[in-house]
C-alpha cells in the first residue's frame, strides 16, 4: 500500500483572500520540482455524506451565499473540497492506499453543522470522519494543528465518544474558542482535547505536546482511522498567526501520529497563508506519510517562558479521563 495525494486544478479557479489559489498552486509546483507528481483526481459523491454532518437548511443557505459573493467561489468548489476528502477516505477504506494528503480549498474546520465561518463552508474533516465510520472505521481521531481552533469540528463531535477531537492552537486568536477545560459533554466528556498555546510558541513545545499529551491519549483511544486538520498557518512567518513551527515540525508530528497512533491517516489541508513557506511544510507531511526520513534540523526559536506550561496544564486537566 502507498500514500496518495488528492488534487484537482479546479480548486484554483476562485480567489477569496487570504484563501488564494497560490495556497495550493505553489505546493503543486514545489511537489513536482521534488519529483512528486502523481496526483489522484477527486471522484464525485452523493450529498448524503454531507447531510450526515450538516443540516438541510444550512446546505440550502450555502448555495445562496455563493451566489452573492464576488470571489468566484461557487458551490462546486465547496463540493469539490468535500469530494476530495471522500476520495481519500474511499481509497484508504478499500485498502488501495494506507494514507493520504488532500490538497483542497476551501478549508472546513470552522464550519458548524448549521453555520459557516472563517472561510469554511462544509466541514471537510467532519464529513470525512463520518464517512470513515460508515466504512467500518468506528473510532476516529482528529488532530487539528491549525493555528486557529477548529470550533466547528469540536462542536460537531462535542458529545460523541466515537470521535476524539484534539486541537493545538494559538490563544488568543480567532475564533476565541478552545479553552483547555472544554473537554466534551455527556457521553463525549473527555473526548475533546484542547491545548491552547501563546504566540511565539514553536517546535520544542509542540513536540512536547505531542510526546506527552496527544500521542499517549491517541494510543489509549486506539482509533481505527486518524484525520489531520493540517493547517500550516502555525508555521513561522504566516501573516495571520504568530506561531513558530518549521517544515521539519510537520514531518515529526505526522510521523508520530502515523507510527505511534494509527497508520491509516488522512491529512486534509486547512489554513496556511504564506504559500512559499507552506509548500515545504506540505512536502514534509507527505514525506512522513511515505515513511521517508527527514534529516533537517528544527529552526532555533526562543519561546515564551510560559509556553511549556501548556503541557503541564493539559496533562492535569486530562488526567481525569486519560
Amino acid at each position: 500500500m502507498s500514500t496518495g495525494i488528492v488534487y484537482s486544478p479546479e480548486c484554483l479557479t476562485y480567489t477569496a483572500p487570504p484563501d488564494t489559489p497560490d495556497r495550493v498552486f505553489k505546493t503543486v509546483e514545489y511537489f513536482r520540482s521534488h519529483g512528486v507528481d502523481d496526483f489522484i483526481t477527486p471522484r464525485e459523491y452523493d450529498e448524503k455524506y454531507i447531510r450526515a454532518v450538516h443540516t438541510a437548511g444550512y446546505m440550502d443557505r450555502v448555495g445562496t451565499v455563493c451566489k452573492v459573493m464576488a470571489t468566484g467561489l461557487e458551490c462546486a468548489h465547496i463540493r469539490l473540497s468535500v469530494d476530495s476528502c471522500l476520495t481519500a477516505g474511499e481509497l484508504v477504506a478499500e485498502g488501495e492506499l494506507e494514507n493520504a494528503f488532500v490538497l483542497c480549498r476551501p478549508p472546513g474546520h470552522h464550519a458548524y453543522a448549521d453555520a459557516g465561518g472563517g472561510f469554511c463552508y462544509y466541514n471537510n474533516a467532519a464529513v470525512l470522519a463520518r464517512y470513515l465510520q460508515k466504512q467500518g472505521f468506528h473510532k476516529v481521531m482528529i488532530v487539528d494543528w491549525d493555528a486557529h481552533h477548529g470550533n466547528g469540528t469540536e462542536a460537531i463531535f462535542y458529545g460523541d465518544p466515537s470521535v476524539l477531537y484534539a486541537s493545538v492552537h494559538q490563544s488568543p486568536l480567532y475564533p476565541g474558542t478552545g479553552e483547555m477545560t472544554d473537554t466534551g459533554s455527556g457521553p463525549g466528556e473527555g473526548y475533546t482535547v484542547n491545548v491552547p498555546v501563546p504566540s511565539g510558541t514553536g517546535h520544542d513545545t509542540y513536540m512536547a505536546i505531542f510526546r506527552e499529551v496527544l500521542v499517549p491519549i491517541g494510543k489509549s483511544f486506539h482509533p481505527d482511522a486518524l484525520v489531520i486538520s493540517a493547517g500550516q498557518d502555525s508555521q513561522r512567518d504566516d501573516p495571520v498567526a504568530q506561531l513558530r513551527l518549521c517544515p521539519v515540525s510537520y514531518h515529526m508530528m505526522t510521523e508520530r501520529l502515523v507510527h505511534d497512533v494509527c497508520p491509516r491517516t488522512i491529512a486534509v489541508l486547512e489554513g496556511g497563508y504564506q504559500p512559499e513557506n507552506n509548500a515545504p511544510a506540505h512536502l514534509a507531511i507527505v514525506s512522513a506519510l511515505m515513511g521517508r526520513t527527514n534529516y533537517d534540523t528544527p529552526e532555533f526559536n526562543v519561546e515564551p517562558d510560559y509556553a511549556r506550561t501548556a503541557v503541564r496544564q493539559a496533562k492535569e486537566v486530562l488526567a481525569e479521563y486519560w
